[in-house]
């Protein structure tokens, strides 16, 4: 597995967990200082319909495009607002998942920052940090598991007090993405 220090990860127990709102105040927070790059991933599962909807079964195994309008209310448009430098959806079944990274790394910077939502990128590419954002009373996915367990952070979210964990999440040109303890003094 290839590790990526310039990537963070961002995944979630469910949908309309607050992933997406998470990452955009982080976008907020790191845009002022950092280029940074934005790539939401959907892995389609068939039996996960509750947590994707209903999909096209004719469509290819593989999508990636980029987000130009700013001006929509989807993730990757609410992204671009919070400062993203540009977005890219990817949506794909498992097997696709690498190729589609691959194909997003192509169309970036070769060292650029990125902060990606996703909950399967990271069984193909280690990244820097690893979040899960876990709404407090909702289901959790069942392939979400494994993600609490492995994470660097775990966000439990009420969908309204914000991110107090926001102020521990860095980024560091020598260091990549870190987990900074608030006795910490980040000069980057």
């Amino acid at each position: 597995m290839k590790n990526n220090k310039r990537l963070l990860v961002v995944g979630g127990t469910g949908r309309d967990v607050g992933k997406t709102e998470f990452i955009c105040q982080l976008l907020k927070k790191i845009s002022v200082t950092h280029e940074v790059y934005a790539l939401k991933v959907s892995a389609i599962f068939p039996d996960e319909d509750l947590f994707h909807g209903s999909h096209d079964e004719s469509e290819s195994r593989l999508h990636l495009y980029e987000e130009l309008n700013a001006s929509t209310t989807k993730d990757t448009s609410r992204m671009l607002r919070a400062g993203a430098k540009k977005v890219f959806y990817l949506r794909s079944d498992d097997a696709g998942i690498l190729d589609g990274y691959r194909n997003f790394v192509n169309q970036i910077p070769p060292k650029a920052i990125v902060i990606c939502e996703s909950n399967s990128l990271g069984q193909f590419i280690k990244p820097g940090i690893s979040i899960v954002v876990k709404a407090l009373h909702k289901p959790i996915k069942e392939r979400a598991i494994v993600l609490l367990e492995s994470a660097n952070l775990v966000v439990n979210s009420d969908c309204i007090s914000g991110f107090p964990e926001l102020e521990s999440v860095c980024y560091s040109e020598t260091g990549g993405w870190k987990l900074q303890s608030k006795t910490e003094v980040n000069f980057d």
